[in-house]
């Protein structure tokens, strides 16, 4: 497998290019990055190693319907949404791709959602249950150290007593999130029927496959992982084994 260098892998502290990647493993031997993977039936966290260039390979080129191009060696295998795994050079039209779906709440936690499903879950707590090695049972609470909710690096987060929150305020301010976005739509709608079917599929795209081109050689990139991990490139999972 092998990865454009301008392709980013999704780290838990955020999207990080594999050709700096690469040029963090170059200075530290040593160096560990912690990324989101699929681990087959479940989102997880992941350590990954070893970043090196395997050389020149023709790159294949796939673009999604979220406006995303991958770039990777024809021997890279991509996760389907039905479970399956594909060749970039056997990929078609209309195909759709297993999809990491990342967004924020209104309260300002990271959340994701789980491939096939619609449950959103706090991003942080996933990290935290990888950190110390257990679930995290409910009335659980996980503390940001330094006090910044976005910042969900392991090292700042700790396990703190759980403490019952007021379910009602929530679950209003979720109602009034989800009215604010449906006026808008309406605004949208009444002003171009065309602007509110933009408005409607933005953020909902299925990561289908819109084409898939053989390009120009390049240099590539892989690393070392655990063998039945994939890693999320550009909001897909691409198994990262050679």
């Amino acid at each position: 497998m092998g990865l454009h260098g301008d392709m980013t892998l999704q780290l838990v502290s955020g999207p990080v290019k594999i050709a700096d990647l690469y040029g963090r493993s170059a200075l530290n031997p040593d160096y560990v990055a912690v990324a989101l993977v699929w681990t087959g039936y479940r989102l997880f966290v992941s350590e990954i190693s070893e970043f090196r260039s395997i050389g020149l390979q023709q790159v294949f080129e796939v673009e999604l319907d979220d406006g995303a191009i991958v770039r990777v060696s024809p021997s890279s295998h991509f996760v389907m949404k039905n479970g399956d795994r594909k060749l970039a050079p056997e990929l078609h039209p209309g195909e759709s791709l297993l999809p990491l779906y990342l967004e924020e709440e209104t309260q300002g936690y990271p959340t994701y959602r789980i491939p096939g499903k619609d449950v959103k879950q706090k991003l942080y707590r996933l990290i935290a249950e990888w950190k110390f090695g257990k679930s995290l049972p409910p009335g659980t609470d996980v503390e940001h150290i330094d006090g910044n909710r976005k910042n969900y690096a392991p090292d700042n987060l700790r396990i703190t007593p759980g403490k019952r929150g007021p379910k009602k305020r929530q679950k209003h301010t979720l109602f009034k999130a989800y009215q604010a976005a449906q006026e808008l739509l309406d605004e949208c709608a009444a002003a171009s029927p065309m602007l509110a079917e933009i408005a409607r599929k933005k953020g909902r795209n299925n990561h289908k496959v819109v084409r898939v081109t053989p390009s120009r050689l390049e240099e590539v990139y892989t690393a070392s992982i655990r063998s039945d991990d994939s890693v999320s490139v550009s909001g897909v999972f691409i198994e990262l084994a050679t």
